[in-house]
């Protein structure tokens, strides 16, 4: 195909470029505009690519990216896409918060109006001292700030920012350097409730509220935040938020009456940081801790969407023996999956009081050897952690990596959907 390049175009950009590799660019970078909660059309034109949305277009250079395409390997391409698509969403931003506020409905003159000379030098003379007057008290001016937004459009524009991200790498792209608006990182702990489990079966017996002090964990979480015995680089995160919340939903808790669980949320600053290599090991090693003090038999660590129930990003799986880990992966990961790696006929069928014990109950005969086969086949790996447990990590690199180990090891435990 034959490329088409124009000096100009009446929207005093460079016109459009008829290139199969400017095409690719906008296709792109457009899928990626999604992951900044920003919308519009873009084109390639000469050297630069154009955003047009609300309110006035913005470009910025590309330099020689359209003749280097076709050269890039496809991740370069996609980080590339997505750091022109952050720096058009950032141009975008501040273009609009910078526009002026929409004219004044215009005043039809009168058409006949005599003002004497010496009645117009005294309107001009008030007219001068006012303004000095004015001058004289007014604040100095403001730097100007984003438009407002309400809680609800905030909240869905992270949703679709988010929604976007999950897209992406489950089309097999990395994290990359997009915006982590939207996403919560949870620890999910699932502990042995004993001679509770007939209150629970028959609906009674949950504690009212939860806190970090009723489920052991108030030396490492306070007011919403991690404490420094936590972890002290992770507690030095101004913007993150810890809450408790129950593991399980009713109809969960009623059918593992013989287990409760505790979610710790992370949000803000520390779902960002749950995504960072710099601080992966420590929420890894954070999640040891806290399974160790709510003395938890189960433990898992992802992330997911705020609004969504589907849990990605898996990192840690932890249970006391290679049976009870495998039941952690396929329970937290292979259940929660968007597309089930669990088929949950074949599961009710197995013997155990609910689907954590029916899931222990089948991986009786795993070993680490052979478990950690199985999910080294997808890049985790198997750990001692504490009191002695068997820990499942996943790297942060490989974000739909649980999921797709949950699978695998779901056939193995004879529950699984489909066939390798």
């Amino acid at each position: 195909m034959k490329k088409r390049r124009h000096a100009g175009g009446k929207s005093g950009y460079p016109a459009i470029v008829d290139d199969p590799s400017a095409r690719e660019i906008e296709a792109a970078v457009q899928e990626a505009l999604g992951l900044f909660g920003t919308s519009g059309s873009v084109s390639v034109q000469g050297r630069q690519i154009a955003l047009r949305g609300r309110g006035a277009p913005v470009a910025i250079d590309l330099e020689q990216l359209v003749e280097q395409w076709p050269l890039l390997p496809q991740e370069l391409r996609t980080r590339k896409a997505s750091d022109i698509a952050r720096r058009l969403a950032q141009a975008h931003r501040a273009v609009s918060s910078l526009a002026p506020p929409a004219p004044a409905a215009r005043v039809r003159p009168a058409r006949h109006l005599v003002i004497p000379v010496g009645a117009l030098a005294l309107v001009v003379v008030v007219a001068l001292f006012a303004s000095r007057m004015l001058r004289s008290r007014e604040a100095p001016a403001a730097s100007p700030t984003e438009p407002e937004t309400t809680s609800g459009e905030d909240a869905a524009r992270n949703a679709r920012t988010c929604e976007a991200a999950r897209k992406r790498i489950y089309a097999g792209a990395s994290m990359g350097p997009f915006e982590l608006a939207g996403w919560v990182a949870e620890l999910w702990l699932a502990m042995p409730r004993g001679a509770a489990a007939a209150e629970v079966a028959s609906g009674a017996g949950e504690p009212a509220a939860l806190t970090a002090e009723s489920v052991g964990l108030g030396a490492l979480i306070a007011q919403g935040k991690l404490t420094s015995g936590a972890d002290a680089e992770l507690a030095a995160i101004t913007d993150g938020v810890v809450e408790i919340v129950p593991g399980f939903d009713a109809e969960e808790a009623r059918r593992s009456p013989s287990w409760r669980a505790i979610t710790a949320r992370f949000s803000g600053g520390y779902a960002r940081a749950y995504f960072d290599p710099a601080h992966r090991a420590r929420f890894v090693a954070l999640g040891d801790r806290m399974a160790d003090a709510a003395a938890a038999a189960l433990g898992a660590l992802y992330a997911r969407c705020a609004h969504l129930p589907y849990h990605d990003a898996g990192a840690w799986f932890r249970g006391a023996d290679p049976a009870t880990a495998a039941a952690a992966l396929v329970y937290a990961s292979g259940l929660f999956a968007e597309m089930s790696a669990v088929d949950r006929g074949a599961l009710a069928a197995l013997p155990g009081v609910g689907p954590i014990d029916a899931l222990r109950g089948a991986g009786a005969s795993l070993d680490a050897a052979s478990l950690g086969k199985l999910v080294g086949a997808h890049g985790g790996g198997i750990t001692k952690g504490g009191t002695g447990a068997v820990v499942i990590t996943f790297p942060v690199g490989g974000p739909t990596r649980a999921t797709t180990a949950s699978r695998t090891v779901a056939r193995k435990l004879q529950v699984g959907v489909g066939q390798e």
